[in-house]
């Protein structure tokens, strides 16, 4: 008879359920518990239940996941252009911090947030000879006319830039005996609002004479010298908004969801998300500023005066005017999550809530 009375107090107390299509009656086990932990955190809630380790319980837990964090990336970026005279390497570096909000349900992620990234980018160009014939110089009182040849070798060309990024990535989880790994995929919006470029170089001049026989070289006081250093800083690359696609593959770790006894402290609820990625990022469209600047500027009045010449960014010059530009960068993602599950209440439990 007891038996029959409690099997029909069981019935009325589980009936409420079918009302609520999100809320969870589940028990629980150690070995429920060591599957969880061993995993570092179930997206299913292993096998769609609570985290409850002893009694029933319920809850509106539906495997949904609401987490805000950090993101903090770096690594290498270089520019790839279809321009020959410019090269992919030495490349330089990318650092960015993100504010993230993700949403979880089951194993399916979406991603955003606002971010901010900085780039200094180095590119070597190719070196450049640059020829100004009928040139007259005077010797002993005779004018004698040549060639100028300009010999510009070893360039390097910085440029530096900070964007406001705005992500929208798609992923998944994928379980292995050895943990969680996860994936996200997707695009993200960079707009650079700040940014210095900066050019070195060295250069050299020399003269082929009509009536003499030789290169004239290394001659100060003909204008002729060699090897001369030259640095100049210029105005930012006016990059075109960056629509960039994002590749990212890790593992997460998970640093909360502990043993719980006792279900009356709120951190009890809290759920960290700690992962390790690397990813890659590579513009979609072309970001060429197209500008119509000289690469190299010799004014005629100061020909031989090597204080007085001028230079552009490769990129921001009118030989890359036809050409195209992308941002590539690959590196590491470290991600820390942070987010609450919904309180537990206690349907069939001992005093201490178990």
């Amino acid at each position: 008879m007891r038996k029959l009375q409690f099997i029909i107090v069981l019935t009325l107390v589980l009936l409420p359920s079918l009302a609520g299509a999100q809320k969870r009656y589940s028990t629980s086990d150690h070995r429920e518990y060591k599957l969880g932990s061993s995993s570092g955190f179930s997206t299913k809630d292993v096998e769609n239940k609570t985290d409850a380790l002893f009694g029933l319980h319920a809850s509106q837990y539906s495997g949904s996941h609401h987490l805000i964090g950090l993101a903090a990336e770096g690594g290498w970026s270089a520019f790839v252009s279809s321009l020959p005279a410019a090269a992919l390497t030495p490349g330089g570096g990318i650092a960015g911090l993100n504010l993230l909000y993700e949403y979880q349900y089951s194993g399916f992620l979406l991603q955003t947030g606002l971010g901010v990234r900085y780039q200094r980018v180095f590119t070597a160009v190719a070196d450049t000879s640059i020829y100004h014939e009928h040139m007259t110089s005077t010797w002993n009182g005779v004018p004698a006319e040549y060639t100028l040849k300009h010999r510009f070798e070893n360039r390097l060309d910085m440029a530096q830039q900070l964007y406001a990024r705005l992500p929208l990535y798609f992923g998944h989880y994928f379980f292995g005996s050895s943990g969680i790994g996860y994936f996200l995929a997707g695009i993200h919006a960079d707009y650079a609002f700040w940014g210095s470029t900066q050019t070195t170089v060295t250069g050299t001049t020399s003269g082929k004479y009509q009536h003499y026989v030789g290169i004239w070289e290394e001659m100060p006081n003909h204008g002729f010298r060699k090897e001369v250093p030259l640095t100049r800083t210029g105005d930012p690359l006016k990059l075109k908004f960056d629509l960039g696609a994002h590749l990212e593959i890790g593992y997460e770790y998970n640093t909360r969801q502990g043993m719980k006894d006792y279900r009356v402290r709120p951190s009890d609820r809290l759920d960290g998300r700690l992962r390790l990625a690397a990813f890659i990022d590579f513009s979609v469209l072309d970001i060429c500023p197209k500008t119509r600047e000289a690469l190299y500027e010799l004014p005629e009045a100061t020909i031989l005066d090597y204080p007085t010449y001028q230079m552009s960014h490769v990129y921001a010059s009118a030989d890359a005017a036809t050409s195209w530009l992308r941002n590539l960068s690959v590196g590491i993602r470290v991600t820390f999550l942070i987010g609450f599950q919904p309180e537990e209440r206690c349907i069939l439990c001992d005093p201490w809530r178990h």
